[in-house]
């Protein structure tokens, strides 16, 4: 550990999406801790950490070695289904039980736990959007429950917590941090240091597009070929902080970027079946080099020209039958069936239960919010321009993992970690800004990073 690193842990870890993040944000994670057992050789291949495999509500913290208040950044996304509008409608339909009965909606009381035991100087917790708009069972607003919590100003269950925190809540799309994924979740930042907490409105990197053209394939360029004029913003001045390479977090920039896009993600990444096989399946060679900007920060390569020689992991999607193919081939670009609309002998569920869609998705926007569902069925991401759903590297590349995030899992396992994750990108951009405004430690202090 460095003077420069920050310290953290990360409850409910999964693969360790948000610990990637705040490693690339300058913090050194300690300990991780996950309930799914497939997350651990995930986990462990990517992170230098120790990662416990358990169910948090009976782990007591470990000794990290050190002192109360020393650690800086208490991480997780506790796992609340009963506060998403699909976790909701499943619990109901199941007898005997309701969304406010299933307990799995309080495990944030156990991130509270951890909180309280360590004191850190600051937390970051991640959850559903959902959550906005849930009650608890004395019909208050959830939100409002657990900022109160947070603040020791309401108690948390059985437990006697001593908290003192000063919160932010904040509801974040991804696609505005340089992931080319619209995904909204919901972020508590507290500290108990008498900092401001940021105001991620004002590290936003991305925008939506302007116009049709911004909605291309954005190609990376050699800086030794911008013109002078090309750099002059609307106003006349020269900001040369943007053209800093992706990605780069920096409060109150100037400009902002058109969001990365399907095509900007994925389009260099060779097809499955190269030689024809049907069902596709997998391809574990690059045919191609990077051509935007996003691939090759992706492609996680400083020798860029060498390209051929990295190994492509994870490019594997599922088998599919002969229906699904043809289904996928009846589908435009960026558009989608509700499953009730596909005549009654195609359908690929019971429309009782399911009211999913077939989604292709859109090349010139951002992917639709991936999700853990991949690993029972990839009807929703169908590839853009091949007839069948994506390979568990494209899934992460949605996500902002880099090609040489691994997922040495079986496929069904890698599908449902990748849905679970926190996008990366997103964890660098809330690290950056918690270690800069809360902390004080600008960026620059760091080691050079790949920026924006």
């Amino acid at each position: 550990m460095t003077e420069e690193h920050l310290t953290a842990i990360d409850l409910f870890c999964g693969a360790g999406g948000l610990s990637q993040g705040l490693s690339d944000a300058g913090f050194e994670t300690l300990w991780g801790i996950d309930h799914e057992e497939n997350t651990k050789p995930t986990y462990e291949a990517n992170h230098g950490c120790e990662m416990t495999v358990g169910d948090i509500r009976e782990e007591d913290p470990p000794d990290l070695g050190l002192d109360e208040g020393e650690l800086d950044l208490v991480a997780g996304g506790p796992p609340c289904p009963t506060f998403s509008l699909v976790g909701r409608s499943k619990i109901n339909s199941i007898d005997g039980r309701d969304n406010q009965s299933d307990d799995r909606h309080l495990l944030y009381e156990d991130f509270l736990r951890f909180v309280d035991h360590y004191q850190p100087k600051a937390f970051l917790m991640e959850n559903v959007e959902g959550m906005l708009s849930a009650e608890n069972e004395e019909g208050r607003p959830v939100v409002e429950t657990i900022k109160e919590q947070m603040r020791g100003e309401r108690e948390v269950a059985d437990l006697d917590l001593d908290l003192d925190y000063n919160v932010r809540v904040q509801l974040l799309d991804s696609a505005d941090f340089g992931v080319p994924q619209h995904r909204k979740r919901l972020f508590f930042i507290g500290n108990r240091i008498g900092a401001e907490n940021p105001d991620m409105e004002e590290w936003k990197t991305h925008r939506s597009p302007s116009n049709e053209d911004e909605k291309d394939i954005k190609y990376k360029t050699d800086p030794s070929k911008r013109s002078e004029e090309s750099q002059h913003t609307l106003d006349g001045f020269v900001d040369d902080r943007e053209e800093e390479e992706f990605p780069t977090f920096r409060k109150n920039r100037r400009s902002r970027k058109p969001w990365n896009t399907v095509a900007d993600a994925i389009l260099d990444l060779p097809p499955v079946s190269p030689s024809g096989d049907t069902p596709p399946t997998k391809a574990e060679e690059y045919e191609l080099g990077p051509v935007s900007e996003y691939q090759y920060w992706a492609r996680d390569n400083s020798e860029q020209e060498d390209w051929d020689e990295q190994p492509l992991l994870n490019h594997e999607c599922r088998g599919h039958n002969m229906r699904d193919l043809t289904l996928y081939k009846l589908l435009g670009e960026g558009t989608s069936y509700i499953i009730g609309d596909i005549p009654e002998e195609h359908q690929p569920y019971r429309t009782d239960i399911f009211p999913d869609k077939l989604k292709k998705q859109n090349p010139r926007e951002p992917a639709t919010t991936v999700v853990a569902h991949l690993y029972k069925d990839g009807h929703m991401f169908i590839h853009p321009n091949e007839a069948r759903s994506i390979t568990v590297r494209e899934a992460a590349r949605f996500q902002s993992f880099k090609d040489t995030f691994e997922f040495p899992v079986a496929r069904t396992h890698a599908f449902k970690q990748v849905g679970n994750a926190v996008p990366p990108l997103l964890a660098q951009a809330l690290g950056t800004a918690i270690r800069t405004e809360i902390f004080d430690r600008p960026i620059s202090q760091q080691e050079p990073q790949k920026a924006d």
